[in-house]
Parts: structure tokens; sequence; C-alpha cells
């Protein structure tokens, strides 16, 4: 094998390489602590199965006071190929879900989001077990609940438009995605997980302003606990400073004086089409006259006193 041939075999690695290095970097932390976590227990299932059969969650497993299933059941995946796809499929929804809050946050809302839909879970399956046994044995895992509940946000916020479903190029209507998503992979898994994962969702976004009502203290305060003051400062940590705008607003709409356009008065009339330019001119040129009108009266007061004063003479004398 000559030089070029080595360099051409080499060359894609080198640039898969740097891409990944490329793509790693541009990751904000929140989302990195996620991918690498998970990275870490595909690692070790890689060798053996003893972080997925630790930390995947059953009612079995998990209601003899196993309670750490609850918390890490999310980040464990049983075929590597899935943790592949799971990861290609939510990172982006990460970044937008830590853009759009902190870092602190998005790390809160993992935890909580990922424990309570799990709880739930456990919860369901055990009480359907009564009626079908086998639902005491199924397990639970994986980052497909995340993938599910930043999908049913945004068809929520949208519900006329339409999404990519998965990877797959096919659009489906947002009104109809998220129970399509929830069905698809409840046959595939078997478990409730991704029900209780559709229900968590739905409440979220019904309380999601409180969010934003929580005072940036108090984050601010979480941002320089241990462990996390030893992150702030890198430049992918996304501090509750870079969003104070978003949580406090800076001035304050009621306090702005609104402006009377023509377009806006035309609104106020009740005129709901579309405004014509003939229609703009109009009020202008009215508002035009109305101003010089006014000016006009004035000086008209003035001419009429000094005929007045004209005709008769002898009350200038008074």
């Amino acid at each position: 094998m000559n030089s070029e041939q080595q360099d051409s075999n080499k060359s894609p690695k080198a640039n898969l390489e740097l891409f990944l290095r490329i793509w790693w970097q541009q990751l904000l932390f929140g989302t990195k602590l996620v991918i690498g976590i998970s990275w870490l227990f595909g690692f070790i299932n890689l060798l053996s199965n003893l972080a997925f059969d630790l930390f995947s969650n059953s009612p079995q497993q998990t209601i003899p006071f196993q309670i750490q299933r609850l918390f890490f059941s999310q980040f464990v995946h049983y075929y590597t190929i899935d943790l592949l796809l799971v990861n290609i499929c939510v990172y982006k929804k990460f970044e937008e879900l830590e853009s759009k809050y902190s870092t602190v946050i998005f790390i809160i809302l993992i935890l909580v989001i990922g424990s309570i839909s799990q709880f739930i879970c456990v919860l369901l399956q055990w009480i359907l077990s009564f009626i079908y046994s086998p639902f005491y044995y199924i397990k639970a895992y994986g980052l497909w609940n995340f993938y599910i509940f930043c999908v049913i946000q945004e068809c929520l916020a949208a519900p006329n438009g339409q999404s990519l479903f998965l990877i797959f190029p096919m659009q489906l209507k947002n009104k109809y995605y998220p129970i399509v998503l929830i069905i698809f992979f409840t046959l595939i898994q078997q478990s409730l997980t991704f029900i209780s994962t559709g229900f968590v969702s739905f409440t979220f976004y019904l309380f999601q302003n409180h969010i934003n009502q929580i005072h940036h203290s108090t984050i601010e305060r979480i941002e320089k606990s241990f462990p996390l003051k030893f992150f702030m400062e890198r430049n992918d940590f996304k501090k509750v400073t870079n969003y104070q705008d978003q949580l406090e607003p800076s001035v304050d709409a009621r306090e702005l004086q609104s402006v009377e356009t023509p377009p806006a008065k035309l609104a106020l009339q009740g005129i709901s089409q579309q405004f014509r330019s003939s229609l703009v001119l109009n009020e202008l040129q009215k508002d035009m006259n109305q101003k010089e009108n006014e000016c006009e009266q004035p000086n008209q007061e003035e001419d009429e006193e000094k005929k007045q004063n004209e005709s008769n003479p002898s009350t200038q004398f008074v």
C-alpha cells in the first residue's frame, strides 16, 4: 500500500474526528452533561450490562426500595444503536431547551421531569399488573422520554404547523404528532413511560410560565453552589444573568405610550381587512386637515376682533 492510499484511508477518520470535536465544542454544558452520562453508561454496557441492570426501571426492580432507578433510568440504553439514534434526534432539542432557560434550570428540569415520569410509569405499571401481569416486569429506560417532552412542547406551541417525524423524510401535523409519537414508542418498548411522559409534558406546558417567575438571585445561588461553581466560568455554561431580561423585563409594556398611526386607527374602528394605501393616505390627510383647522381657528378669531374694532372706532378710546 503506497502513501497515497494510506492518506486516503486516514482522511475519512481525520474528518470524522474533526467533525465530532467541533460538534462537541458547540454544545452547551448541560447538554454535554446529559449526553456524556448516557455515553458513559453506554460504554459500561458494552463491557457488561451492569449499568442497565442497576438503573433500568420496572415495578419488580424499583418498588423494593431501589429508588436510584427513578433518577438514572433515563440515561441507560440496552442497545448502542438506540443510544446513537436518540442522541442524533434529541441533542438539538436539548440545545433549544437550555438556550430558552439557563444551564442550571435545564439540569433541574432534566432531573425533575425524568424522575417524575419514571415514578408515574412505575405506579401505572404496578397498578395495571394486577390486570396484566407482564407489566410488573417491563423495563423503562432511555432518553426518548425527553425527546417526546420537547416535541410535545413545540407541537402545543404551534398546533397548526408540521414537524419532521424523527429522522424520517416525512412530515406530520403538530396536532396529531404527540399522540402518534407516544403510541409508536409505547408499541416498540411496551413500557408506559411514554404515556407518563406525555402527561408530564402537558402539565409542564400549562404551568411553564411559573419558571420565569423564579427570582434570578435564587438561581445564582445554585450556580455558585458545589460543584457547579467550578464550571460556571466556562463559555458553554449559560448563567441566569444571560436571561435576566427574560425573567425580569427591563421595560414595562404598560408604561409605554401608544402611538396612534393611521392603520391603528383603522383597526380600532373595526376594519379587519388589509390596509390599502388609499385608506392610510386618507387618514393622514384627515390628520393634516384637522391640524390646519386648529391652527387657522386662532387666526380667524383675531381677524374678527380687528374687524369689530374698525367698525366701532369709539371702542378704541374707551
